[in-house]
């Protein structure tokens, strides 16, 4: 996309030899350095020279840097500031759910409401495909269906009897097939559960299509016939576009196989990637993880800063909404017979959790671990204690990914032993008056994503969407952890909101730092890349009430617009 400076009333300064003046000076607007050193200072303008940031000061300085080739970019009174950094996601899912799927979210999210309506855009969409074609889905939520319950494959027969359909529940922790896909799956009434997977039954002991947890479901994930190399980059394309909307210049893939990277190279070539991309290898054996190239976090694998490595990613359980978290304390309202119901852990022992967690990090390893029960959070908690006094390593800045319930304890023991809580924060807004009042109680639900406590004990934290769970939106991140409102409207641990500033660089430069790139992102700084978001109005003095509705209006990458509204 071609940079479009006029939009913002572009002028010509003369005076400075081409080729040694800045290609592009933004002004006339308030400049929001995030500069780690004083997170609120502004700045009046700022100047780019191949991709990079040369000057930042006043109007009347940078100005005067200006030759007959530099683009001058009046702001006319919006903000400027770091592009937004997702701390944890799965891109590009949500472009190939845009262009090859169904979305079946629920309000406040979508529009489905009942199991009736997501059978008729299932219908709809099987309509526009060849006979046999895949029928995939994305973002069920049944605990917000009216009918509180799982599609099933009887369901999904509905749909079509010839050909197969698939879907993935928003929580990306149960997948639901019919009768056509578990057969193509070879999956039958005898199938053994796996660890951390199991094939749900109905009372005659016959599959009823619910797949719970990522091992079970990929089953049928996993025959899905392959995409082309277009309808990829295409999907990759899409993605983009999405999260340059959202203000976003550095995007996540959480949950990356090693195929990943040969393709994401190659959408940097052609130009379909055109936002940057840490990727989260999936240590799903140690084995696996000997074929990256390096284990240091925060490695260029492009040359340009588009794709960089990331954390080696485990997860240690699965999701409160679906009943596989691993809590210390039972559900608030349990699965019926279930009166001390704790939810499991994703390892059969704990000792496996440990030995991953110990092996990765003695390979010079960053790890990310997806923890959202309490329970978790402690077994990946012993297990970082365990590798860092069997190999102490200074500085190594693993991630304990959502840790939804951390307990002030284990918050504390997160600040000793150097890890880094990455919350899933947006998740008071969503599922916030079901965790209070269903899955957890209203206890533990107002100690939800406690970033006040995390911040008080001088921990670093960060925001994310974990799209395409929720729609990408760090300046939702931002409303969610400042207000801690429901979608109700209800206020859900009022004591544990953070300022704005803080919740700002949750989302800029302690993002950055958690990918080890706070050298080159995150503030507005000489030497960093030009990355940044222009907002219709300035966080920092609209309600924050209103945060979560500030317009972005230009996204740019390395100097680049990639992004006008």
């Amino acid at each position: 996309m071609e940079q479009r400076g006029e939009r913002f009333g572009e002028g010509k300064a003369q005076g400075k030899a081409p080729g040694t003046s800045p290609d592009a000076i933004y002004y006339r607007g308030k400049i929001l350095t995030m500069n780690p050193a004083n997170p609120t200072a502004t700045a009046e303008a700022v100047a780019v020279k191949g991709g990079r940031i040369v000057a930042v000061g006043d109007e009347r300085s940078v100005l005067a840097l200006a030759g007959e080739g530099t683009e001058k970019i009046d702001l006319e009174g919006r903000t400027l500031l770091p592009g937004f950094i997702d701390s944890h996601g799965h891109f590009p899912w949500n472009g190939n759910d845009e262009l090859y799927g169904v979305k079946l979210y629920s309000p406040p999210i979508g529009t489905i409401r009942n199991i009736d309506e997501l059978l008729a855009a299932l219908k709809a969409k099987a309509r526009t495909l060849a006979p046999g074609e895949w029928i995939l889905g994305r973002g069920y939520d049944d605990s917000l269906l009216e009918d509180r319950r799982h599609p099933t494959r009887h369901d999904l027969d509905q749909v079509s009897t010839t050909s197969p359909v698939f879907l993935v529940h928003i929580s990306a922790h149960v997948g639901v097939a019919n009768s056509v896909a578990l057969k193509m799956a070879g999956l039958t009434r005898d199938t053994a559960d796996l660890d951390g997977g199991f094939f749900r039954k109905d009372s005659h002991g016959e599959l009823n299509g619910i797949l719970e947890g990522p091992p079970a479901y990929t089953t049928v994930q996993n025959i899905i016939p392959a995409r082309t190399e277009t309808q990829d980059l295409a999907g990759i394309r899409k993605a983009c576009e999405i999260y340059a909307a959202a203000g976003v210049t550095t995007a996540q893939n959480g949950w990356a196989f090693y195929p990943e990277l040969g393709l994401l190279k190659k959408a940097c070539a052609s130009g379909d990637l055109f936002l940057r991309v840490v990727v989260w290898p999936f240590a799903s054996s140690l084995e696996e993880m000997t074929r990256y190239p390096t284990t240091k976090s925060g490695t260029d694998l492009t040359d340009n800063h588009m794709v960089t490595l990331g954390a080696a990613k485990l997860w240690a359980d699965g999701s409160i909404y679906v009943y596989t978290a691993w809590l210390s304390q039972p559900y608030h309202t349990p699965p019926e017979g279930k009166p001390h119901y704790r939810g499991y852990s994703r390892f059969k022992e704990k000792a496996q959790l440990i030995h991953m967690i110990k092996e990765l990090h003695s390979r010079g390893w960053q790890t990310a671990i997806h923890t959202i029960g309490d329970q978790a959070t402690q077994d990946a908690l012993e297990g970082w204690a365990a590798a860092q006094e069997a190999m102490p390593r200074a500085d190594a800045r693993h991630i304990c990914n959502h840790a939804h319930l951390a307990r002030e304890d284990q918050l504390e023991r997160m600040k000793e032993l150097g890890i880094t809580p990455s919350f899933f924060v947006t998740h008071t807004y969503f599922w916030g008056d079901r965790h209070r009042d269903i899955f957890v109680g209203p206890d533990r639900a107002k100690r939800l994503c406690a970033c006040r406590t995390a911040l008080d004990r001088g921990l670093r934290i960060t925001f994310h969407n974990d799209t395409p769970v929720t729609p990408i939106s760090p300046l939702m991140s931002v409303w969610s952890a400042v207000n801690r409102l429901t979608s109700s409207g209800k206020e859900l641990g009022p004591e544990l909101r953070i300022m704005v500033p803080e919740a700002l660089r949750a989302v800029t430069i302690d993002a950055a730092w958690q990918n080890f790139e706070e050298g080159i992102k995150g503030s507005i700084e000489v030497g960093k890349l030009a990355d940044f978001a222009v907002l219709e109005e300035n966080p920092l003095e609209v309600d924050p009430l209103k945060i979560k509705d500030i317009r972005v209006v230009r996204t740019i990458v390395g100097g680049r617009t990639v992004f006008e509204a």
